[in-house]
């Protein structure tokens, strides 16, 4: 390993090292803020009479009806078992052979 080589690698480790305390100073001041915001709030009575979250809590309207394979929003309402039925087609398929089709129209 060159001369080179092995100063570069000095050099990038400092900068490393560098930045690696720069992002641990800054962590540490958002965390500080951060406990002295919350203390000041405590300190402004913001934590007291909480209420308690027993069940979920969603804001909308309330979709009433089954949920089938999720919500169904202006869609109709269903009152029990659905019956699908299939519709008969009367369709016939003609098979025309080359010899068949009329040449010059």
């Amino acid at each position: 390993m060159g001369k080179a080589a092995k100063e570069h690698r000095r050099k990038v480790q400092a900068r490393n090292n560098k930045i690696k305390q720069q992002k641990t100073k800054m962590e540490k001041m958002q965390r500080e803020f951060l406990m002295n915001l919350i203390k000041q709030e405590q300190e402004k009575g913001m934590f007291e009479n909480n209420p308690s979250l027993n069940g979920p809590i969603v804001d909308g309207p309330m979709i009433d009806g089954p949920m089938i394979d999720g919500p169904m929003i202006d869609g109709p309402i269903i009152d029990g078992p659905v019956e699908i039925k299939e519709e008969e087609t009367n369709t016939t398929t003609e098979v025309v052979s080359e010899s068949d089709k009329v040449v010059g129209e």
